[in-house]
């Protein structure tokens, strides 16, 4: 029990989808983490300079939509990254779904294949629709250096 609350994983998936992760934490006795493999994306991210890791998140439990600083680990390395889960709005898609993309900061490198495991560590705003691509752009390139401050 939890300040006199039954534990339950449904109780845990609740604190994840509402993003209280800390409640998450502490049911789970460690830091929630996301796990899953890199897939091939549109390649939208590389086209505006700022590539990303989009993971297969089939079957998980995810935050609620947005942008996060986030923990990346992979081959026992921990890497900084600023983060996006959400419908992408901006971007015109016929069948909107849900993408989880990672832009590690300070990486290049081919991840196709590889298993990353997340760990949230703040959320920087909520996920937003822009007037223009170029306007998303811009609001990537300054939610990265909100990242960066953040880890500094």
């Amino acid at each position: 029990a939890l300040n006199g609350e039954t534990i339950s994983s449904s109780s845990i998936r609740q604190a994840i989808e509402t993003g209280d992760f800390d409640a998450a934490n502490q049911m789970l006795g460690r830091e929630h983490a996301l796990a899953g493999r890199v897939i091939r994306g549109d390649g939208r991210g590389r086209e505006f300079g700022f590539p990303t890791a989009n993971l297969d998140i089939t079957g998980l439990c995810t935050p609620p939509s947005g942008v996060y600083a986030a923990h990346v680990r992979m081959d026992g390395h921990t890497h900084r990254a600023a983060m996006n889960i959400g419908l992408r709005p901006t971007i015109k898609e016929p069948d909107p779904r849900l993408h989880v993309e990672a832009h590690i900061l300070d990486f290049e490198g081919d991840l196709y294949d590889e298993d990353l495991e997340i760990t949230f560590v703040a959320k920087l705003r909520d996920e937003e629709k822009f007037e223009s691509l170029n306007e998303l752009q811009n609001q990537i390139a300054a939610d990265i250096h909100k990242a960066r401050k953040l880890f500094a």
